[in-house]
């Protein structure tokens, strides 16, 4: 039995324990179901991983991880947009991320390389592959995507802190870009010093992202206290 199984199962309880915790625990919380989905998601990449190592089904659970992790930059600004009552099309949000996972699914040949390590997991899809300028711009536009999304989030956050007086509420508003920070710090530091790890890269992001489950849950915390002190 490899490491990494038993590591991807007990990150995934933890962080649909988290899921289910938020909105129960912290019904003041503005966001508390938006938050409560991505730890969903972030639980099933890492449930996908595990499954991944323990079936023979590596198609199966590559595209069902592939769909998990898709979908968590659009969480993400659709949550600070919804945080900060910031008017949004919800179409624009998904567009992308649907589209990547209708071809997931569609796709005859979605794997190109599958194995289960110590530590971490590959998983080459055909959306990673940039054989072809036709492969290379779609590789592109997801990656744009994926980082674009994120950044955007971050910097409507930062923006809320600069312009925000009240220092409590200003500890909140840091709280996600911080738990961007804690979970994609530490996985570009890994492939700097260790170049052969970039095609891990979705395996070393999401098992950080435990880190930013953390976080979420303790900026939850915060805003429900706050709202409390309010009353």
């Amino acid at each position: 039995m490899c490491y990494n199984p038993a590591v991807s199962l007990t990150t995934a309880i933890i962080e649909w324990t988290l899921a289910i915790i938020i909105p129960w625990k912290y019904p003041k919380n503005r966001v508390r179901y938006f938050s409560s989905t991505l730890m969903f998601f972030l639980g099933l990449y890492q449930f996908t991983e595990f499954m991944f190592c323990k079936t023979n089904q590596a198609d199966l659970w590559m595209r069902v991880g592939f769909i998990a992790y898709s979908l968590l930059p659009a969480i993400c600004l659709h949550t600070t947009l919804y945080y900060f009552k910031i008017k949004f099309n919800i179409f624009w949000i998904y567009i992308i991320p649907f589209l990547y996972i209708t071809g997931a699914i569609a796709t005859t040949n979605f794997v190109l390389e599958s194995k289960c390590h110590d530590i971490f997991v590959t998983a080459r899809n055909i959306f990673s592959n940039i054989n072809s300028p036709l492969a290379s711009v779609r590789f592109g536009v997801y990656v744009a995507y994926y980082l674009s999304f994120i950044l955007i989030a971050c910097l409507i956050s930062i923006r809320g802190y600069l312009k925000e007086t009240n220092h409590k509420k200003q500890k909140i508003l840091l709280a996600f870009p911080l738990a961007v920070f804690l979970m994609s710090f530490p996985t570009f530091i890994l492939i700097v010093i260790f170049p052969a790890l970039n095609i891990q890269f979705p395996s070393i992001l999401c098992h950080f992202g435990l880190l930013l489950a953390l976080t979420i849950f303790l900026g939850a915390r915060w805003e429900h206290e706050l709202r409390n002190l309010r009353r």
